[in-house]
């Protein structure tokens, strides 16, 4: 589903979730003559704690970016159930995989992927310290994506080197030593230290990388990394697998849109 498919059926799913909802079914008290049956964008608005103008740049299909945090108020508003909460997501957000319209014959069948990525939202914006972020970050990799190992990496851009400081282990799978590395120890550095993007990779004894001797142990290797920007931080998160085939186009896309979680919770901290 491309951007604006995506926004137009964002536009028609909230303004049918909001055409059923009476005033009286949330507690405000109904002003005035209604054209049409349900809440306004007003009342939207001040129930999900927004500001009206921004509800309707939502509502009216216009290209701008949210937070998970402010869906989840948008969906505790509009009073959504778990698959409306999911099909809400992933419209509103460019980098999520968009999940299917639940129904009576879908319902349990979308991704977990949405679950966990709300509850990691909430958990991560609540975070205490940057140790809290780190432990959440790497347990959800290792969790959705069942690696040799998941990873939570911090870069100095002056000196250009980085350091796994963070990481969780499969039973057996060695830890990556926690020393600082050069930048020339991994090809990705530029587009993922630097540039803040995403790089993955399916053949990784073929090039000079810091997983490269593992790879070559376990006779395959692929990993993923997406470059997490904070206040005063500069880092990437990613995960290695005894692997070959290419990442898909949803795999991507998820650990796309932790590394925004991550850098919206590091944002909050501040």
């Amino acid at each position: 589903m491309d951007s604006q498919t995506r926004r137009s059926a964002l536009r028609d799913f909230l303004f049918e979730c909001r055409g059923r909802l009476r005033p009286e079914d949330v507690g405000l008290a109904p002003v005035g003559r209604r054209r049409v049956p349900g809440l306004r964008r007003e009342e939207v608005a001040e129930l999900a704690s927004i500001s009206p103008a921004w509800y309707t740049l939502l509502e009216t299909a216009r290209s701008i970016r949210v937070s998970p945090r402010m869906l989840d108020r948008l969906s505790a508003a509009l009073r959504l159930n778990e698959d409306e909460k999911r099909y809400l997501f992933s419209l509103a957000i460019d980098e999520m995989p968009t999940c299917a319209r639940a129904t009576v014959d879908t319902t349990g069948s979308v991704g977990r992927e949405y679950s966990e990525l709300r509850v990691f939202a909430k958990r991560s914006h609540a975070a205490s310290s940057m140790q809290e972020v780190a432990d959440l970050t790497t347990d959800l990799l290792f969790d959705l994506s069942k690696p040799e190992f998941a990873y939570f990496v911090e870069a100095n851009l002056d000196s250009r080197q980085f350091a796994f400081l963070w990481q969780r282990n499969s039973p057996g799978a060695p830890a990556v030593p926690k020393e600082w590395f050069d930048f020339a120890a991994v090809h990705d550095a530029q587009r993922v230290l630097v540039d803040g993007g995403l790089f993955a990779d399916n053949n990784v004894e073929a090039a000079p990388h810091v997983f490269r001797e593992r790879a070559k142990a376990l006779g395959t290797g692929r990993f993923i990394s997406a470059g997490v920007k904070g206040p005063k931080f500069d880092g990437a998160i990613g995960y290695f697998q005894a692997d070959c085939e290419p990442y898909s186009e949803r795999e991507r896309s998820v650990i796309g849109l932790i590394a925004e979680i991550v850098h919206l919770a590091m944002a909050a901290r501040t």
